[in-house]
């Protein structure tokens, strides 16, 4: 009986010994083959910025999914039969209604024949063992925000031979490169106009365009010119990301300047009534053009007129821009005279003129140049109403040029997008005095003062003037950004280039706290600052609270600075830190060489986020 039973049990033992044994070969290959799919995935996903265009990119995310998935399972690995199949794919993944979302999946899916042993006795050779690994790679969708403004054409380096242009078109021309052709990149060139069209530099974020984003950044190396509308900028790379319509993608805008924003887009009052300010701008066009006897023109030459009604220490003179009018500021530039009671020029104080106004530069805060009104947008005309001139071609061309401060009344306290031109909500306070009211701004800011000198002697210019309150220099221009008294008493100055400048940074701020505040798409804003060039002052606030950093770091200007350091000197907590809203990088140089490694440090980190 016990042969019996153990000659029937037997039949039994062997066939689980035999189950166990082949199964136990199953998992182990399967095993080994779990391992090799994720590894191969990961690498897919990494590999697929190795190329500029969706094809190549497949190819060559195919092939490293090859590469990785041998290595990780080689031929006949635990006696397995025949080369496994490796099959990867790429999927954009969509919401409910089928849009993008912005997150690529890379799935590889693989195959092979495990051995049996024991099977075989009931026909079974051999078992397909399967199974997919997924990565998951957040989409990067970027507008890359060019400052091409006339301060970026300095003088060739002496080592590279290039201008700060020309080095930053070479930087950021290497950067696109960086990308995933399955990224959405773009390029927003601007100086007083934002170029939005591909014929002026500006290309839509599209996917796999790396190539000709490169060769149309190049191209900018010989077209910097003009002044720096930053707000506008801004606001157009928002709309440009909000179009492209993937909320789970790494919402981008990087911005490269090298200095203060100093362009202004508002519907601007018309001025209608008499008032005292600065007399005719920089470089304006012959006086006499603006007689009475100019085709019936409503514009007359006003008089120089005698007074005291003038700021103390300036000259009361309608006679406009010349050598020995007014006063030179900190950087050696004369300023104009104030024109006491100036004529009117418009009919209507209910119309407003529409474009952008800026500084010529300098910063200058005793009258100095001014420009407008001039198109904010490739794709945005000038309107200028017809009760603020006489349809004259004279007059219409001058009011596009560099008269505009005749004609418009004050700064409006918001712009045309909405932004407050006061400054943002302030978190905590300043060291140096900027928070006033709640808010911090630099309505009270003078900028051409209180000159630092680098501790770095390769930096140059090796001094630059970083600001101050207008309240401790109580003997220079105006005394005010605003006007004090008169129609437009308490309003912003159109006629001072340090009022465009104040206006224009607080409106900048205020239109990146609206974007950063969006909590569909999350953007994030990273700058890039080149310090140094022109003579516009140096600023540590602004552009940290632009990209919403926790704490302000040293400009090359200051004794903390230590030039290339990656852990720079936290000086004190931003005063406009807002913890709800998304924190980009900041990064500061006053060295146009270091620009492709600074964009090179950028490209990194973003891509470390999007994995």
């Amino acid at each position: 009986m016990a042969i019996f039973f153990y000659a029937t049990m037997l039949i039994f033992v062997v066939g689980c010994v035999g189950l166990a044994v082949d199964v136990g070969t199953i998992y182990m290959i399967r095993a080994r083959l779990v391992a090799a799919v994720d590894a191969a995935a990961l690498a897919a996903g990494r590999s697929v910025n190795l190329t500029n265009s969706v094809p190549a990119a497949t190819t060559a995310a195919t092939n490293t999914a090859d590469q990785f998935f041998a290595a990780n399972f080689p031929n006949n690995y635990f006696n397995s039969i025949g080369t496994p199949t490796v099959t990867p794919s790429f999927t954009q993944t969509t919401d409910g209604n089928g849009n993008p979302t912005g997150v690529l999946n890379i799935q590889v899916t693989a195959s092979v024949a495990a051995p049996t042993y024991f099977m075989n006795i009931f026909n079974v050779s051999s078992i397909t063992v399967s199974d997919t690994g997924t990565a998951s790679r957040r989409g990067v969708v970027m507008v890359l925000v060019l400052d091409i403004s006339s301060s970026m054409n300095t003088s060739a380096d002496p080592v590279t031979g290039l201008t700060a242009c020309q080095a930053m078109a070479q930087a950021a021309s290497n950067f696109v490169t960086l990308f995933s052709p399955f990224d959405y990149i773009g390029v927003l060139p601007f100086d007083l106009t934002v170029h939005n069209t591909n014929a002026n530099g500006g290309y839509f974020p599209a996917q796999g365009q790396q190539s000709t984003l490169s060769t149309s950044i190049a191209g900018l190396a010989t077209q910097c010119g003009s002044n720096t509308n930053t707000t506008t900028a801004l606001n157009q790379a928002y709309q440009w990301i909000k179009s492209v319509g993937q909320p789970l993608a790494l919402n981008s805008i990087v911005l490269f300047t090298d200095g203060s924003p100093n362009g202004i887009t508002a519907n601007f009052p018309a001025r209608a009534s008499v008032d005292s300010r600065y007399g005719y701008a920089l470089n304006e066009p012959d006086n006499a053009q603006y007689s009475p006897q100019d085709n019936g023109a409503v514009w007359p030459v006003p008089p120089a007129q005698s007074g005291t009604t003038t700021p103390p220490g300036l000259t009361n003179s309608c006679n406009g821009y010349a050598a020995g009018v007014g006063v030179q500021d900190a950087n050696g530039i004369w300023g104009n005279a104030i024109c006491v009671n100036m004529p009117a020029p418009c009919t209507s104080a209910t119309d407003t003129l529409f474009g952008a106004i800026s500084q010529v530069g300098d910063q200058n805060s005793y009258g100095g140049g001014t420009y407008g009104l001039q198109t904010p947008l490739d794709t945005l005309s000038v309107s200028i109403p017809a009760t603020c001139k006489n349809n004259s071609p004279g007059i219409g061309n001058a009011l596009a040029s560099n008269v505009m401060r005749q004609f418009v009344a004050y700064i409006p306290d918001t712009d045309y997008y909405g932004n407050n031109l006061h400054g943002v909500t302030a978190t905590g306070t300043s060291t140096y005095g900027t928070v006033s009211g709640g808010l911090d701004t630099r309505d009270f800011w003078l900028f051409q003062t209180n000159s630092e000198c680098s501790p770095d002697a390769n930096v140059s210019p090796n001094c630059k003037n970083t600001g101050d309150l207008w309240s401790n220099h109580t003997t220079i221009g105006t005394t005010s950004n605003f006007f004090t008294a008169g129609a437009y008493n308490g309003k912003f100055r159109p006629d001072q280039p340090n009022s465009i400048v104040a206006a224009s940074m607080n409106g900048t701020m205020s239109q990146a706290y609206t974007i950063r505040a969006d909590t569909t798409y999350h953007p994030v804003i990273n700058v890039i600052y080149l310090t140094g060039n022109g003579t516009d002052a140096v600023d540590r606030e602004f552009l940290p609270i632009v990209a919403n950093t926790q704490w302000i770091i040293p400009l090359p200007y200051d004794s903390q600075y230590v030039a290339g350091s990656t852990t720079p000197t936290q000086l004190y907590q931003n005063p406009a830190y807002q913890t709800s809203q998304e924190a980009g990088q900041y990064l500061v140089t006053a060295d146009r060489n270091q620009l492709t490694s600074l964009f090179a440090q950028l490209a990194s980190e973003t891509l470390r986020l999007s994995r």
